[in-house]
């Protein structure tokens, strides 16, 4: 008689275990359901990876843990949430440590004591007074089954870390890697909302301050310009100064370093200041200095300028020119048929202050002579085969144009610079500027 009872408790005690057991993974695949319905009610970044380090540790009972993504060259594993009360930026290389290892293998890690592995970092207990006892360390898998992420879990409040947790752990990824690629792309969506109005912003600017003509007739100068852009807004620069004092007209190009928004205010502020310096001073070198010693302090992130100014007398063609390290411009010589250049007269504006720029060899425009002003846009124009335009083609094309008027010289050397090129995209913006004395 006590022979059955016993063994009546027994099976009573089974079922009871069994039953437990199929409370607990009813409560598990619940919590699962539940995360994945709260890892699609955010696509903020830091509010998501809160989330889905709340149901990974809830899901195992795990006291604290952290979530690691994969940077997009799957070089580090960062994170910017911890559990508990600190919340730190943490990066560390693929295979460095226990989360590294699991990166870099897709292999889950199960440890039940940390301090005998090897591969634990100690220090991060010391900092912090936590002791850490186990680890249960598994990938976080798209659904290519490809891992974006590592889940780092500490100290199971009930016993060591089981198959079942890796488990729910495994489920639980492919929620989460889900969630955080929609969470990348909203991000991606607002950063080209946020880049389309830059770019609409920079282009209004520039338009305000281009000439409102491309081409402009005075005394016996005739000037045309073009400007091309390889991106959505520019950093480089072209205008014609007019009128001047004394029967003069000015014209200049340049180029700002980087492109974008913060190219084209740079240039905005430069164009407004060389306008202004050179109605107050008759000597171009002098607008040059007070240009450069003006934008100095406003230049930051290694930002700088390179530009060309001229002032030509429109009635006998005399010409003074200043070249701050920008490509040297090709003047070709109607009478010889020499192309000479203009080479650098002073440093690139906005490094040092006290440049003082010097005036390049006196020159005088002839009938038909021809100046062409131009950026790198130009010269580094590239094959298809990688090989430049450069100086040389240039000044052939400018030879070969240089009978016409200057539009014509203009769309003369941009077809020779399309035949180079071909179908291959413009690696930088192209800017140029021809300066013509005729009859």
């Amino acid at each position: 008689m006590h022979i059955v009872e016993a063994v009546g408790h027994n099976t009573r005690m089974a079922d009871d275990r069994e039953i437990d057991a199929l409370r607990r993974e009813l409560a598990r695949q619940q919590r699962l359901v539940q995360a994945s319905y709260a890892l699609h009610t955010t696509l903020d970044l830091d509010r998501l990876l809160a989330l889905i380090l709340e149901a990974a540790s809830s899901g195992v009972e795990a006291d604290r843990g952290t979530v690691f993504l994969l940077s997009e060259d799957r070089t580090k594993l960062w994170s910017r949430v911890l559990s508990g009360d600190a919340k730190l930026e943490i990066s560390l290389p693929v295979g460095q440590g226990i989360a590294g290892a699991v990166a870099a293998t897709g292999e889950t890690v199960r440890i039940e004591d940390a301090y005998l592995d090897r591969r634990f970092d100690r220090s991060w207990d010391e900092r912090s007074g936590y002791r850490t006892r186990q680890i249960l360390c598994a990938p976080i898998r798209n659904r290519e089954r490809q891992t974006v992420g590592v889940f780092q879990l500490l100290n199971k409040s009930k016993g060591p870390f089981t198959e079942q947790d890796e488990e729910y752990l495994d489920a639980l990824s492919v929620h989460a890697a889900l969630a955080v690629e929609n969470a990348f792309l909203h991000r991606s969506a607002l950063e080209k909302e946020r880049y389309d109005r830059e770019v609409k912003l920079a282009q209004g600017v520039q338009r305000q301050l281009q000439p409102a003509e491309r081409g402009a007739e005075v005394g016996r100068i005739v000037v045309a310009g073009l400007n091309e852009l390889c991106e959505d807004a520019t950093g480089d620069y072209y205008d014609f100064l007019l009128p001047l004092p004394g029967n003069r007209l000015g014209v200049a190009i340049g180029d700002v370093s980087g492109h974008g928004l913060q190219a084209a205010l740079v240039m905005a502020e430069a164009r407004a200041y060389l306008r202004a310096f050179v109605r107050t001073t008759d000597r171009l070198t002098k607008a040059m200095d007070l240009l450069n010693d003006f934008l100095v302090p406003d230049m930051s992130g290694g930002k700088f300028i390179s530009m060309f100014a001229a002032v030509v007398d429109t009635k006998t063609g005399d010409l003074e020119w200043c070249n701050a390290g920008h490509n040297a411009p090709l003047l070709h010589r109607a009478g010889s048929g020499e192309t000479v250049e203009l080479k650098a007269t002073g440093r690139i504006l906005g490094i040092l202050p006290d440049a003082g720029y010097r005036a390049g060899a006196p020159l005088g425009l002839a009938q038909g002579d021809v100046l062409l002003l131009y950026t790198d846009g130009a010269t580094e124009a590239r094959r298809k085969d990688g090989e430049l335009f450069g100086e040389a083609r240039l000044g052939a094309a400018l030879a070969s144009a240089a009978g016409r008027e200057p539009k014509e010289i203009l769309a003369q050397v941009r077809a020779a610079l399309r035949e180079w090129t071909g179908d291959a995209a413009n690696d930088d913006d192209l800017t140029m500027v021809v300066v013509k004395r005729v009859d």
